[in-house]
């Protein structure tokens, strides 16, 4: 029997996404049940809990489904990323910082505070929520003028300080938003002997005193009145820590990203396998929504992830430790396979140089210093060797992935670091996802310029990679991006095959076989790329994926 709206009783399937138990015609019904009647009675399927282990958390209190909305809320503060590469603190291209579009430096600015915008007249200029809410401080700054050295606007304009100041300034017009932030966790004391707080120090506590606060600070003396009452370096400290323990990142549609607090989504624990994830909606300010990816079961504690899912457990859990202080102990940490995909394993030497075909695995992947054991005969290494070589093998991958290379110099680097690693290492995962890219793209290596050889490389590759992604990513809402470019790499190389065995003029099954498999890939890619269309990235692979589907579709009703 058709479910009825809770509001007028016709059938009905739209889901109120607290409780899951009743449902509504339309979404207008739906607020107007809400205020007059279920906003009394819905009850989450999740409760907010506590322990020493985690601190606080969320706990399902029922099953809840996959692709439920666990909950949406707009954020507390947003701004530009506050820890911008040195690329981006230096590039003439910035975010205008009333709507965050891109912008030319020098060419139009706030008639304010004289900080770059897209046009004079952006709206987002005057509004509280965005550049409304700094302008009043940044106007005491005395910006570089036409002629001046370039580095001088560099060194003026720091846009990783702006959202530190945007938080600050919440005291004057919106000091409830204030004490929420102030109130988080940022493990201040922790900080004060790291690289990050000496880092934070001069890049943004001394930039925004020297610059805007201390002259602030003089009128308020001279005025007798106190305008920012939090306002001095261990609170700007505070401040930062806090932003780097719960900032969340949002994409852009215009592939830029900013950075955001949210009082709800900062309290979802971390797990390297998580069950829930989260979108934006920028044509809502920014609005987050925290989705569950697969079922869940009553007591579950609802996870998303902090660090990368394609990293090995060492790198994640010193990231981890490094940046969120705390360890992770999940399940995946605690393997020292990963599961089964080997992502960190590394070759065994054997004895008197005689490989005996088994790897090396950590004895305790949660020990950070941990001696490692083959799976295969009595070898050991120790921790210091292991975290040597990994030193010098991340120092080669940077290197290439950090310059523009050839085609040939990321094939013997895989080559070379097969002899070391596992096949699946993640060291080696990072260099097939380019060079899978590579083959079909660069000069000299276009699809029909490939070998037979190279072309089948290709492919099963793309195979290989998808077969990790599935044991890391089974519900594929993780990985979505890095998987979408697999899957249509795959895909583009069976079709080649299929052209050139149409050549051969031999009737050969393999033909259909190929497009059948491409087919699949494309329809998994347009499956799992569903949530990321608020992101340029995601919106220009969907197109991509959409087109060759139209293709591959064509091809195969012909074969």
């Amino acid at each position: 029997m058709d479910a009825k709206c809770g509001f007028c009783s016709v059938p009905a399937k739209l889901k109120c996404a607290g409780c899951q138990q009743v449902v509504y015609c339309n979404s207008d019904h739906q607020k107007k049940h809400w205020r007059a009647k279920h906003k009394h009675e819905c009850a989450k399927p999740y409760e907010l809990a506590r322990n020493d282990e985690v601190g606080r958390h969320f706990i399902a209190t029922s099953a809840i489904p996959k692709d439920t909305v666990l909950f949406t809320e707009n954020p507390l503060v947003i701004g530009p990323k506050w820890n911008l590469d040195e690329y981006e603190q230096r590039s003439p291209v910035v975010p205008c910082v009333g709507c965050f579009a891109d912008c030319n430096l020098g060419q139009f600015y706030c008639e304010l505070c004289r900080w770059p915008a897209c046009k004079p007249n952006c709206p987002g200029l005057d509004n509280t929520n965005l550049h409304g809410l700094e302008c009043g401080i940044l106007r005491f700054g005395r910006p570089p003028k036409p002629g001046d050295d370039p580095d001088a606007f560099f060194d003026y304009y720091r846009y990783d300080a702006l959202l530190v100041l945007k938080c600050v300034a919440l005291q004057i017009c919106q000091p409830s938003l204030f004490e929420q932030i102030i109130s988080l966790e940022s493990h201040y004391e922790a900080r004060k002997t790291t690289s990050y707080y000496a880092d934070a120090d001069e890049r943004i506590v001394s930039y925004l005193f020297r610059n805007f606060l201390e002259p602030l600070q003089q009128l308020e003396r001279k005025e007798g009145v106190v305008v920012l009452k939090m306002c001095d370096r261990k609170t700007l400290h505070k401040i930062s820590g806090i932003l780097e323990v719960n900032a969340m990142v949002i994409p852009l549609s215009n592939g830029r990203e900013i950075c955001g607090i949210y009082a709800r989504g900062c309290l979802l624990e971390h797990n390297c396998m998580p069950n829930s994830f989260y979108t934006f909606d920028c044509s809502k300010g920014m609005r987050l929504t925290f989705r569950t990816g697969r079922d869940i079961q009553k007591g579950e504690h609802l996870t998303t992830t902090y660090t990368h899912s394609l990293w090995g457990t060492q790198l994640r859990r010193d990231h981890l430790k490094t940046n969120k202080y705390f360890a992770c102990r999940c399940d995946r940490c605690s393997d020292p396979t990963e599961l089964g995909t080997f992502l960190s394993a590394l070759r065994c030497m054997g004895l008197e140089s005689e490989p005996c075909g088994g790897f090396q695995l950590p004895l305790n992947p949660l020990l950070e210093t941990s001696d490692w054991q083959c799976n295969r005969c009595p070898v050991q290494v120790t921790h210091a060797q292991v975290n040597l070589l990994m030193a010098q093998i991340g120092e080669e991958v940077d290197g290439v992935m950090g310059r523009k290379c050839s085609v040939k110099e990321f094939e013997d680097l895989i080559f070379k670091l097969e002899s070391f690693l596992h096949p699946n290492h993640f060291h080696l995962q990072t260099l097939k996802h380019s060079l899978i890219q590579m083959y079909g793209h660069f000069p000299g290596h276009r699809l029909h310029e490939l070998s037979d050889a190279t072309l089948h490389r290709k492919v099963q590759m793309c195979r290989e990679m998808m077969s990790i992604i599935d044991v890391l990513d089974p519900d594929s809402f993780r990985l979505t991006l890095y998987a979408g470019v697999v899957l249509l790499e795959q895909q583009a190389g069976l079709v080649e095959l299929n052209k050139r065995r149409a050549r051969s003029a031999a009737d050969s099954p393999e033909k259909s076989s190929d497009l059948g498999e491409a087919l699949q890939c494309l329809v998994r890619a347009k499956q799992i790329l569903r949530n990321e269309m608020g992101t340029l990235q995601g919106k220009k692979l969907m197109e991509q994926i959409g087109n060759a589907f139209e293709r591959v579709s064509a091809l195969h009703g012909n074969a």
